[in-house]
């Protein structure tokens, strides 16, 4: 499987205006242009007072990580951009990153994800998690603790939605009689999935080996890991040649506003590849301070990916 390029759009508001969405749909579409395979978009839904309480970030281009983010950093709806940028580019692939299922009912989420996925013509790779947020939880009425349950749940009540009409289902959380979510995906089993986490725990590899066509870590993967998951999905009967693991580069800085050097980010792409990864993701505000260089930051990232590959 040849190796992909894939941006992060958001968090980069040093980059983009968060005022003018309208700018990150044209990225898009400049992405797909110059051979960029897919282009994700994180969220939350709302920050409390304590998202930054592990320390600011010594450069302001680094990732968001738990806890790093000042309460007011911007967080456009994801599922919004993406079909806007859906309807405005016909190839790149939309990476809903990070997404936050258990904090709306899954009978939204699974209408939302397959009107994405039938507007884009299959395009749709999602994220989904549980995340770090308990403020964030408890504004929107959601037990922090049983995330991980309500996300089981979630996977459950997607696939029953995506593939039957009606659909029934009685849970610990959620329960419903014979209903209709419709139109139905574009891809007839639904939406790519790529469970992810901060690691490969025990929830996160039965999730990925029942649902997942890719899995995204919150990092580098430990030794071993890709072995597991190649292992799991054999022994459940799975071509591991079909799935895709996200891997990543991340910039390194020397001081407060310095910019990180792409040549040498990507000499990290080796050891993604030796991990597994089958798509390779950079943050474009860590090269690069204004628009007019993105179309050649895209053309050079791309270029180091495939060459890598």
């Amino acid at each position: 499987m040849p190796l992909k390029p894939l941006l992060l759009l958001t968090e980069c508001w040093d980059l983009f205006n968060p005022r003018d969405l309208r700018s990150l749909v044209t990225a898009a579409q400049v992405a797909e242009a110059e051979g960029i395979d897919g282009v994700m978009l994180s969220e939350h839904i709302v920050l409390g007072r304590n998202s930054e309480s592990a320390g600011a970030k010594t450069n302001p281009r680094e990732f968001d990580a738990p806890n790093n983010q000042p309460p007011t950093t911007a967080h456009p709806s994801s599922m919004v951009m993406l079909g806007a940028i859906a309807a405005a580019t016909t190839r790149v692939r939309l990476f809903a990153g990070a997404i936050l299922p258990v904090l709306r009912h899954p009978l939204q989420v699974a209408k939302d994800l397959a009107t994405l996925d039938l507007l884009s013509k299959g395009r749709l790779v999602v994220l989904p998690t549980v995340s770090w947020g308990e403020e964030e939880y408890a504004a929107l009425g959601k037990d922090f603790h049983k995330r991980g349950k309500m996300l089981d749940e979630q996977y459950e009540v997607w696939q029953k939605c995506w593939r039957e009409g009606p659909a029934s289902y009685s849970g610990e959380f959620y329960k419903f009689d014979e209903v209709y979510v419709e139109p139905k995906p574009y891809t007839p089993a639904g939406p790519r999935l790529w469970p992810t986490g901060a690691y490969l725990h025990p929830a996160a590899l039965r999730r990925v080996v029942k649902y997942g066509s890719g899995y995204a870590p919150g990092g580098p993967m430990a030794p071993g890991e890709f072995d597991k998951i190649t292992e799991a999905l054999t022994a459940a009967g799975r071509d591991p040649k079909t799935f895709e693991v996200m891997g990543g580069i991340m910039g390194r800085f020397k001081g407060t506003d310095d910019l990180a050097d792409l040549d040498e980010a990507c000499k990290q792409i080796p050891a993604n590849v030796r991990s597994g990864a089958t798509v390779v993701i950079a943050k474009p505000s860590q090269y690069i301070r204004s628009l007019d260089e993105f179309p050649a930051f895209c053309r050079r990232f791309a270029e180091r990916v495939g060459s890598a590959g």
